[in-house]
């Protein structure tokens, strides 16, 4: 007979097993999501990752329904050009080219060459046996046809010597010589315009020195890339001045856009070489005259920034980087980048889990319909587009933070779609601060592209050797970029920005300077 007591205690063990496999099986459950959601990010990864190396870069975006055009399009140009040809005129078809069984569009007439090349004429007239018409009588010439083509011809070097008249009496006790014509590296061999053509090939150009050597070397000049490098450093140095002009220029800028790109740099005190160095651009997107600004730091931290941006007061485009946060104030307002919000539901929809693409398509249409807006509003002042913005753009960010409030709760935070929903939420003021700023855009755009053009050099070159090289790049960079946004050709400019540059010595001398940075 089984005691009342041992059968208590049989229950009480049975219930805690139970309760024991409950707990377990929970904590089984939870582990199968990480790691569902763990398998889902690195799908995620890979796919973006695979994208980014063989898929295309544009981030031009297409819906749905711009994707299912895109199927029928060979349908519906064939019932076009059956339309088009039944309606065509005698004109029309002239301008067309049969080619095998289509059409083929007329081309378009081929740009001018510039006037202001040099031009060579060669007149090309028939034989003397052949200037005679058909029933014997000499011809004469009535007029030319005129075609063009365009001659290249390798940079040409020279040499240009200086010689200083040397003046003395009779009695030799007293001589005196003629100055050196001034120059921005006295003892050295370089002229302006070859330091001018050595500035734009690297920093205009991406072309590493070592190219450039070999260039060099094909018209038999003995030019090093450790003396080029050096002249780099001293040309920079005299440079300073100019630098600072712009960098006044800015701050007193209606607004600067701010962006950050990775660089590596080998010879840093107490570094790894491999460690990750950073060149921050600035610029003013509101201005007529653009000025492009880049500072090399170690870091890009809440304290460089402050440093960067000691005594700014306006106005600030940025991403949505933490070391941004601490310097808003009420002098100092912070603006957001749409760009940087809409790449990251774009990657959501192209490389993320399968169940939040159909969500971050909605949310990329919706963007598209505001940048398609915003393309519309380029020529209005700025009272109307904060108008047009408020009655157009507004309800258009109030349906993607309703979709985003609907969904985040769903969809994992480290997943491609949870990151867009992240940085959305918490950028969600900044983003839609512009709609009351006509002067202003919905992202900092203008100065990813100005670093862009530093990037496809940093590609080529890979690393700056010390410091001081980096941040002689940085103010050549910023001299070249400043030229490139404002149309103006940075060889020309900086050539004749050098051979100037000797003479100047006061403030309104260097502000003169920099206007050939400025205007075209």
């Amino acid at each position: 007979m089984i005691k009342p007591t041992s059968l208590f205690s049989d229950e009480q063990q049975k219930d805690q097993r139970i309760a024991d496999l409950e707990q377990l099986l929970i904590l089984q459950i939870d582990k199968l999501k990480y790691f569902e959601q763990e398998n889902t990010w690195l799908r995620e990864q890979l796919k973006s990752l695979q994208r980014s190396n063989y898929g295309k870069k544009s981030e031009a975006w297409q819906s749905e329904e711009q994707l299912k055009m895109t199927f029928n399009e060979a349908e519906l140009e064939a019932v076009n050009d059956e339309g088009k040809e039944q309606s065509a005129t005698a004109a029309e078809k002239e301008s067309a080219t049969t080619v095998a069984s289509h059409k083929r569009k007329a081309r378009g007439h081929r740009k001018a060459l510039p006037e202001h090349l040099e031009r060579k004429v060669v007149k090309v007239k028939l034989p003397e046996s052949e200037q005679f018409s058909e029933d014997g009588q000499r011809l004469k010439i009535i007029g030319w046809e005129v075609s063009e083509k365009l001659k290249y011809e390798p940079a040409k070097m020279s040499v240009t010597e200086y010689h200083r008249a040397k003046y003395g009496v009779d009695s030799g006790d007293y001589v005196k010589t003629a100055a050196p014509i001034p120059s921005v590296i006295p003892q050295g061999i370089a002229t302006e315009e070859l330091l001018a053509a050595i500035i734009t090939g690297k920093y205009a150009d991406g072309l590493t020195l070592y190219r450039l050597e070999e260039i060099f070397a094909r018209q038999d000049i003995d030019l090093g890339r450790g003396t080029m490098a050096r002249w780099m450093v001293q040309v920079a140095e005299k440079l300073i001045p100019i630098r600072n002009v712009l960098s006044d220029r800015l701050f007193n800028s209606y607004a600067i856009a701010c962006d950050e790109t990775a660089m590596q740099v080998l010879k840093e005190d107490g570094r790894e070489a491999q460690t990750k160095s950073w060149m921050i651009a600035r610029m003013n997107p509101s201005e007529d005259k653009k000025v492009v600004l880049f500072d090399y730091s170690i870091s890009r931290s809440g304290q460089t920034m402050k440093d960067i941006f000691a005594d700014y007061k306006g106005r600030l485009l940025c991403d949505g980087l933490q070391s941004y946060s601490p310097l808003e104030s009420e002098t100092l307002i912070r603006f957001g980048c749409n760009m940087h919000s809409r790449r990251k539901f774009e990657q959501a929809a192209k490389d993320g889990a399968k169940a939040g693409k159909s969500i971050a398509g909605q949310v990329m249409d919706l963007y598209k319909k505001i940048y398609d807006f915003e393309e519309d509003l380029a020529n209005a002042p700025p009272e109307q587009k904060v108008a047009l913005r408020e009655k157009e753009q507004k309800p258009l960010f109030d349906e993607i933070k309703s979709i985003v409030d609907e969904n985040k709760s769903k969809v994992p935070s480290k997943s491609k779609l949870g990151q867009a929903f992240t940085y959305f939420t918490n950028e969600h003021s900044y983003l839609t601060r512009y709609l009351g700023d006509g002067q202003l855009g919905p992202d900092n755009g203008m100065i990813e592209r100005a670093i862009r053009k530093f990037a496809i050099g940093r590609n080529n070159w890979l690393f700056a050797d010390t410091p001081a090289g980096a941040d002689a790049s940085a103010l050549l960079y910023s001299l070249v970029i400043t030229a490139k946004v404002n149309g103006v050709n940075p060889y020309k400019a900086l050539t004749q920005l050098l051979k100037e540059l000797p003479l100047a010595n006061t403030i309104e001398d260097y502000e003169k300077l920099t206007e050939l940075l400025l205007a075209p």
